[in-house]
């Protein structure tokens, strides 16, 4: 065979690694969610597979010297990669829910169909690199064998450092002070038998850098914290009046506010407290289920505009829930949860006279609490005449995001109005039965006074959105559409602020 078509199947079998491990994570996301510690499971599973396959596939390769096996092989992992997507819709909601309920084992089976499904293609491809170089070899003893044995033990070790990276080093040490770590050890293992400069260098610097990691983040110069998590790096911020601000990354968009004494006014969070006054029933201690906490803005705003509120949170992030409790206030009173919301949900049993939504961080949302399966959840989740608010970000005029997640809201809900906050960052999504914003307007002059002007304003400017082809969780695009408008704002001459 031609060294070329070597190459090319070479190339074809390793796009197909990456692009099927890209699609898995986007299977588990809706019920497993999109944490480090499932991309650690998700990706030591495939790794897992290619070491076994290389190993076994060496040893293959040395007795059947010819390339058709392979291609045989090939072609059954194709088809099982073009099934695993239906499989997985059809075991893995009934695994969450057995995981909640109390019955691990039906769980465990379950995902287990799943992993039997995904194991034999793994093990196809990573028969590939031995085969390709016993067939182009072409007789060389043993060489199928040995490269496999090679290979198999560099894709173990990528294993390894997996999972002491998800789950021990990154949590204990943080990104710099991990990444020292391991060019520590892959120092002191390079400079083996070479004289004492080398390891001084390869050893030293590292050593260095793990003294000094933690001042390898940045810090803001009013930041009273600052930590890492396996989420995001996460600022704790003060300003000179004693507004306190939680940020995440970059820094772009501020996750929640707070200013001891004084009421929650700030643009989007005032829109969600807003949310009970639209819902049939009169807002008397209205239950009120929020699905991205932050530090707890709207649901202290919750507690103050509506005494009585019970308020249950879900946060992803468990080093911003610590956060919340340190510096922002955030009370025993709300019944917090530190994981996926649309896990949360699955698990889930009660229902809310409110929903708020608010997951996503500048500039992304996460797909799957974008998609029609997890409206039609959040709508299951809402009392006879309970409203959802969703807040989705855009920039400007851009509503490529905005347009598509609308469009999904109105295919599941009666009723879907929209309102544009004043920041020019973020649209408000009001989903429920008819009659909003007529009841918003009746119980305007009932709310606090640091409301109402908001509440006047937004009974003049709700829209009504129609029903467009839904997002779902089999084609949801929103980091593709979100790509767009920030390509399109960069090359402005105003860029993204």
């Amino acid at each position: 065979m031609k060294p070329s078509s070597l190459t090319w199947l070479s190339f074809l079998s390793g796009a197909t690694v990456m692009a099927s491990e890209m699609a898995a994570s986007r299977l588990v996301a809706p019920y497993f969610g999109s944490s480090t510690p499932v991309w650690a499971a998700l990706i030591s599973l495939v790794l897992g597979g290619l070491a076994l396959g290389a190993h076994l596939g060496g040893r293959w390769a040395d007795r059947a010297e010819r390339l058709e096996p392979l291609r045989m092989a090939l072609c059954v992992a194709a088809l099982l990669l073009a099934a695993l997507p239906f499989l997985a819709r059809a075991l893995l909601p009934g695994a969450t829910t057995a995981v909640m309920t109390g019955r691990p084992l039906e769980a465990m089976g379950r995902v287990a169909l799943v992993v039997l499904v995904a194991v034999p293609p793994l093990l196809a491809l990573g028969a590939v690199g031995p085969f390709l170089l016993r067939v182009g070899l072409g007789g060389v003893a043993s060489a199928g064998a040995h490269a496999g044995r090679l290979s198999s033990a560099s894709t173990l070790g990528s294993i390894a450092g997996t999972l002491l990276a998800a789950f021990v080093v990154l949590p204990w040490l943080g990104t710099a002070r991990a990444m020292a770590c391991f060019a520590g050890l892959l120092g002191l293992t390079a400079a083996h038998g070479l004289g004492w400069r080398w390891r001084v260098v390869a050893v030293g610097v590292p050593v260095v850098a793990l003294a000094f990691g933690i001042h390898a983040l940045p810090r803001h110069p009013r930041a009273l914290e600052v930590a890492e998590s396996p989420h995001a790096f996460v600022q704790v911020l003060e300003s000179p009046e004693g507004t306190r601000s939680l940020v995440f990354d970059e820094g772009f968009a501020v996750q929640s506010t707070w200013l001891p004494g004084q009421p929650v006014r700030e643009e989007v969070f005032a829109h969600y407290l807003l949310t009970p006054a639209m819902a049939r029933a009169e807002p008397r201690a209205p239950r009120v289920l929020l699905l991205g906490l932050g530090a707890g803005t709207s649901a202290r705003g919750l507690r103050e505009t509506y005494l009585g509120a019970r308020v249950v949170g879900v946060e992803l992030d468990a080093a911003v829930v610590r956060l919340a409790r340190t510096h922002f206030g955030l009370g025993a009173e709300v019944e917090v949860h530190v994981g996926d919301a649309r896990a949360f949900l699955e698990s889930d049993w009660r229902r809310y006279d409110v929903i708020i939504v608010d997951a996503f961080r500048f500039p992304y949302v996460p797909f799957h609490l974008t998609t029609r399966e997890f409206a039609r959840s959040v709508a299951e989740h809402l009392v006879p005449g309970g409203v959802a608010c969703f807040n989705v970000g855009r920039f400007r005029e851009e509503r490529g995001v905005v347009d598509a997640v609308g469009g999904t809201l109105a295919s599941v809900f009666p009723r879907v109005l929209a309102a544009d906050a004043r920041n020019h960052s973020n649209t408000l999504f009001f989903a429920g039965e008819e009659g909003m914003a007529e009841r918003l307007a009746a119980r305007t002059e009932r709310l606090p006074l640091s409301l109402r002007p908001l509440a006047t304003r937004v009974v003049g400017e709700l829209r009504a959105v129609a029903s467009g082809e839904p997002l779902t969780d089999d084609r949801a695009p929103v980091e593709l559409l979100t790509d767009a408008i920030l390509l399109r704002a960069l090359v402005r001459p105003e860029g993204l602020r």
